[in-house]
């Protein structure tokens, strides 16, 4: 029998991701519990289900901090609960406390891996090969991302979730809206609505861009029969996947189905008295404007705007938000990320034109559901911070990753697809960026996270004792 030989390409890839797994396990190994924001009162939920088999409401004792009043559990949980499975396997070897925590971050290793693995499939789809390393090299080993990968959050589902949903609508750009399409953007669309709300907007975007194309489709066979079709079933699976959660809400807290009123009225009731909602001061309340806080900042005599506080932090700010990369770091990458986008403006036209020839751009619409779908989750964000409670941390804008490195990664093809003649140079450039990303990871890493947790042993044996 002749053995298939296993391609370069291949080869890299299966390289690039042992990396990757290696780097993200060395990463969550590091950090002890409690250095992600809230990472405690998140694995509190899933150390309950794990324990208990069965999930919290929100205002159960068990799982309800005593400072803040409230619990995770008002919010959606799969996260969570995926994570005590994972520790459950792992019971069966050992329960040393760190090695279920492990158990419970390796859900969002193994959601950074597949992210990064939607982005690299549908880089291909979009761009050449090249481009397409760029796009998942950026997606999986820019900080910040490293950082919602490797510990428990909810944060790493919504990113993951909209990676899903990109990849159904590349997929749609070259076969259409085949039935595995349809599925797959319904398993994204149902996910998101389990990860965390300020994905949302991806939610939104797929109903128009799905609705649109789908009926441009149906009009262009001259059959209204695949439309329907297709369009409840994108809806009963996402009903069937992502309704209960909602429906149980809305049992448990009066009808709020959301969870958002029923956890301020806990907080209010059970939080420490400086805590309560009622005692909260946010910019609203104060009499900034929405422009004075993104600019100035709250309160303004820290000196921080909103802006660069959650661009710093997007990019990369670890630990309760006090562990820092060097300024000149975040400085190259936010340029980075600045001129990569800017420079999709060298074609505006070819890029956003809704009309081409008479016909109407599917190209273009997605082009413009992606710019949408990046802005939503930042406008989410401020205004979260603005009425509600100011927070301006960067994992709140996450959720637009991917349409963000696929304009920035087109801003870049833009540029050197055309002052860089030479093919075998351009590939060089392109390959050279590769590279820079994952030094710059690595230095991060070895620079700014170990030594800030040096104190934790590093070691096999270590992991098992659950040191």
């Amino acid at each position: 029998m002749k053995h298939k030989k296993i391609s370069t390409e291949t080869t890299v890839e299966i390289l690039f991701f042992l990396f990757l797994l290696g780097f993200y396990l060395m990463w969550a190994r590091v950090q002890p519990n409690g250095a992600g924001p809230d990472e405690p009162m998140r694995y509190q939920i899933a150390y309950y289900i794990y324990e208990h088999g069965s999930l919290p409401v929100g205002d159960d004792p068990a799982v309800r901090n005593i400072v803040w009043g409230i619990s995770y559990a008002f919010s959606p949980i799969l996260d969570y609960m995926i994570a005590a499975v994972f520790m459950k396997i792992v019971s069966f070897v050992t329960t040393v406390p760190f090695a279920l925590l492990m158990a419970a971050r390796f859900v969002n290793i193994l959601l950074g891996l597949g992210t990064v693995w939607l982005a690299l499939d549908m880089g291909k789809r979009l761009f050449d090969r090249r481009k397409a390393w760029i796009f998942a090299a950026f997606v999986g080993l820019l900080p910040g991302s490293l950082f919602v990968f490797t510990y428990v959050n909810c944060d790493a589902l919504a990113v993951f979730s909209t990676a899903v949903i990109v990849y159904a609508w590349v997929r749609y750009l070259t076969e259409g809206w085949t039935y595995k399409n349809c599925i797959i953007l319904a398993v994204g669309v149902a996910v998101c609505a389990l990860s965390y709300y300020n994905a949302y907007g991806f939610i939104l975007c797929s109903i128009f861009f799905f609705g649109i194309t789908l009926f441009m489709e149906a009009k262009k066979n001259g059959s209204y029969g695949d439309f329907a079709k297709k369009g409840l079933l994108v809806c009963a699976i996402v009903l069937i996947l992502a309704a209960w959660w909602f429906i149980r809400n809305a049992i448990l807290y009066d009808g709020d189905f959301l969870g958002m009123n029923a956890s301020s009225v806990c907080a209010e009731k059970y939080a420490k008295p400086a805590y309560k909602p009622s005692q909260k001061q946010t910019p609203q309340m104060a009499g900034y404007t929405f422009w004075d806080m993104l600019n100035q900042g709250f309160p303004k005599s820290e000196g921080f705007s909103w802006v660069e506080l959650v661009s710093e932090s997007f990019v990369g700010r670890f630990g309760n938000m006090d562990v820092f990369m060097p300024k000149w770091l975040i400085n190259n990458y936010m340029d980075f990320i600045k001129a990569g986008f800017l420079l999709i403006f060298l074609h505006p036209i070819k890029t956003f034109a809704l009309r081409v020839k008479k016909q109407w751009s599917v190209k273009g619409m997605f082009n413009w559901f992606m710019l949408i779908a990046m802005i939503i989750p930042n406008i989410l964000n401020a205004y979260y911070s603005y009425a509600s409670d100011y927070q301006p941390q960067g994992r709140y804008s996450l959720p637009m990753l991917i349409p963000m490195t696929y304009f920035m990664v087109m801003g870049y093809g833009n540029l050197f697809d055309v002052t860089v003649k030479s093919e075998k140079v351009r590939k060089g450039v392109y390959a050279a960026i590769c590279v820079a990303l994952i030094v710059l990871a690595l230095f991060v890493f070895f620079a700014v996270i170990w030594p800030e947790y040096r104190d934790v042993p590093f070691s096999i044996r270590a992991f098992i004792a659950g040191a």
